[in-house]
């Protein structure tokens, strides 16, 4: 077909999610190296030179079959293995609860140490003045949220909502700062005013990273070394741009001044400013050392050892040894990450399903990952490529 050959029909099968699944053989006259290597790219599962005996491309017809049969086999055995309750009727499996494998929970946050934006946004604009007893186990149930909320939680819940529907990683730093600028005012003999901006600081520190490719920003958040010169000139006046962004709201001053020093480093490396040592406001270098805290998918010993690493270089020792202590005590809620496929490691909790290039779920949302488990995923992703970023609990 003139302008649309086999290659374009190849591409144009895998592009759509109803048909990528299908095993393509690709069949031509002009055998070449290079033409195999291009439709192997594209997503060929065989490639065939005219001209050929029936023979030939039954057996390529058979190895597809044989190879689609493994494929399902790994996944109702992944499910099996997940959900052993799961039985078998008719070649479908199902739930006992009378879902199928495809069938998306109705509450994929089941778990009840997941906060909301909502929540976050309370404690946040109530700096200290709230309760110290903050559940760390607020639920999205309309039953706890009251009804009525002022302008200022309105402002901070809908920035926090933004962020997170961006990137969930952001989202979920940001709502983890939140709860620890909370416990740790106390300790600092805070105002209320500078709890207050403390707390909404946290909240909002990231709202101008929106403005940049979402994939750059996961690439930044992963390693920052992998961001080009472009990307990273835009990333180091980002604190300075979120202040910008908040100046049209006077309630948000002082948590725009806090912003933006947060990437200031105490050896004098950091943006956008190049402050150093106590040239730093006080706030900024506790925010800082916050910030990388909550930024660590494991809290606790592991995520202070290595902030206590960079102690006296990147961070004020004086605000990490307040952030150590906060941290042992505080009511930091449960979160949610994106991390990639190849990253995925036994222990952790998958928050979403994991579908493969068929829509049917292999892993459920609440499962908690095994190396076997793992391994099985990992054989299917290399016949089949799966979505390559995964959401755990943190």
């Amino acid at each position: 077909m003139e302008g649309f050959d086999g290659y374009a029909a190849l591409a144009a099968v895998r592009y759509q999610p109803r048909t990528s699944a299908i095993p393509v053989i690709l069949m031509t006259r002009q055998p070449d190296e290079q033409g195999r290597r291009f439709a192997m790219e594209l997503g060929a599962d065989d490639y065939l030179n005219k001209p050929f005996t029936p023979s030939e491309l039954l057996t390529s017809i058979h190895v597809q079959f044989k190879k689609q049969s493994a494929i399902k086999q790994q996944a109702l055995d992944i499910e099996r293995a997940a959900h052993p309750e799961t039985r078998e009727s008719g070649g479908i499996e199902s739930r006992s609860d009378g879902q199928n494998e495809t069938s998306l929970p109705q509450n994929v946050c089941r778990d009840t140490s997941i906060v909301t934006p909502r929540a976050i946004a309370q404690v946040a604009t109530g700096g200290i003045l709230v309760p110290a007893n903050f559940p760390s186990d607020a639920r999205a149930e309309p039953e706890q949220v009251t009804s009525s909320i002022s302008p200022l939680e309105s402002y901070v819940e809908t920035f926090l909502r933004m962020v997170n529907c961006f990137h969930p990683n952001l989202g979920n730093t940001a709502m983890r700062a939140v709860a620890l600028c909370n416990s740790l005012a106390g300790l600092c003999d805070l105002s209320v005013k500078d709890a207050q901006d403390l707390c909404c600081s946290a909240a909002l520190h990231d709202i101008s990273l929106v403005g940049l490719e979402r994939e750059a920003v996961g690439r930044w958040l992963r390693d920052p070394r992998k961001v080009t010169e472009e990307e990273d000139a835009y990333i180091k006046q980002h604190p300075a741009e979120t202040q910008r962004m908040l100046q049209d709201l006077p309630v948000f001053e002082g948590a725009g001044r806090i912003i933006r020093s947060h990437h200031e480093n105490w050896d004098g490396t950091g943006y956008p400013d190049r402050l150093q040592n106590e040239t730093i406001p006080w706030l900024p270098r506790i925010l800082s050392a916050v910030l990388f805290y909550c930024n660590q998918h494991t809290l606790g010993a592991p995520a202070l050892k290595r902030l206590q690493a960079m102690s006296g270089k990147v961070f004020d020792p004086k605000a990490v040894a307040i952030v150590a202590d906060a941290a042992v005590n505080a009511k930091i809620p449960r979160g949610v990450r994106e991390i990639l496929l190849n990253e995925l490691r036994p222990g952790q909790v998958v928050a979403g399903e994991i579908y493969n290039s068929s829509g049917m779920a292999l892993v459920h949302s609440e499962r908690e990952l095994t190396e076997s488990l793992i391994s099985k995923l990992m054989s299917i992703n290399r016949v089949t490529p799966l979505d390559q970023f995964v959401l755990v609990y943190c």
